[in-house]
């Protein structure tokens, strides 16, 4: 029987430090339970090596593409875009290890993504975790090629559980994290509606950002003192906190005054400001909650026990 193998690799979400765990500010994150899986198949080689590859979303069928080996040539596919980046990312792989998809054998590839691909939980985090899984390399080192960024949503994409993450001398450092939130049932994950694509945001973020070391600090303090909360209106004080500070840095008005003035409770931006998700706290039951966001216009939010890995 061909050999099969199985990865799979978590989404994320980023508590806290957004924007300056790029400079070393100590994170709070968390892997979401919906990510995405790999599966590779030896096949039987009927002239040349090729690679197969079919990628699935929620909704069905995202891509197909097939490439010859070793050269990675692209001989057919529905979406000549992604094919070209997937192309671009087994590169890198190869360079990484020379041995990787070497011509020597033909494959079958098929990714399963288990959450909207809007939705910015990680769909090409949880695909470069993957193949660094079947490559044999190390995820961090082909984050950084390919992607950029900090590198936590690589820690939780590999992740059990929260955890810290930090960058001391431009390496990643990560901590385990075991929280006592006796309120999760009053947290709230709300989708704003448009993907924020993390790159654009951090070219913003260099080029109009001021801020200094007891900034950074201050960050990494919020972020420990979160993770020992045991009481909601102590959560809420640290969030908002975490806000004011972010928003002098960024000059970008907070998101709970932007979009949920008459909200009751703390509204916190959750990575990149201005798109994908935010937090909000609030101690209104799961059914009327899922009213008060129909009544201003969002219909799409997890509670904390259906989206959070722990």
């Amino acid at each position: 029987m061909p050999e099969i193998k199985n990865w799979h690799s978590n989404g994320k979400l980023l508590l806290t430090g957004e924007y300056l765990v790029l400079e070393g500010t100590k994170a709070l994150a968390f892997p979401v339970n919906k990510g995405q899986s790999l599966k590779v198949q030896e096949e039987e080689t009927k002239g040349l090596p090729i690679l197969n590859w079919t990628a699935w979303k929620t909704d069905g069928l995202w891509f197909q593409a097939q490439f010859r080996l070793p050269g990675l040539t692209v001989i057919q596919t529905s979406d000549a875009d992604l094919a070209t980046n997937l192309q671009k990312l087994l590169s890198e792989c190869q360079k990484m290890a020379p041995d990787f998809l070497d011509g020597s054998q033909s494959f079958k590839a098929e990714t399963k993504l288990e959450f909207n691909s809007e939705f910015g939980f990680g769909s090409s985090s949880t695909l470069v975790s993957n193949l660094a899984y079947w490559s044999e390399i190390d995820p961090f080192t082909l984050q950084q090629t390919v992607l950029g960024g900090s590198g936590y949503d690589i820690a939780c994409a590999r992740s059990k559980g929260p955890l810290f993450y930090q960058l001391m001398n431009k390496m990643p450092v990560v901590d385990k994290v075991e929280l006592n939130f006796t309120f999760s049932e009053n947290i709230y994950f709300v989708y704003l509606g448009h993907k924020q694509r993390t790159s654009e945001s951090i070219e913003v973020f260099k080029q109009r950002a001021h801020f200094d070391n007891q900034q950074l600090q201050q960050i990494s303090d919020i972020s420990i003192a979160i993770s020992k909360c045991n009481k909601l209106d102590e959560f809420e004080k640290l969030l908002e906190e975490h806000e004011a500070v972010l928003s002098s840095i960024l000059e970008i008005t907070p998101v709970k005054r932007r979009l949920f003035s008459d909200h009751r409770g703390v509204v916190k931006s959750l990575g990149a400001w201005g798109g994908d998700f935010v937090l909000m706290t609030s101690t209104l039951t799961e059914t009327e909650f899922k009213l008060y966001l129909n009544k201003i216009g969002f219909d799409t939010f997890f509670t904390w026990e259906k989206l959070i890995l722990k």
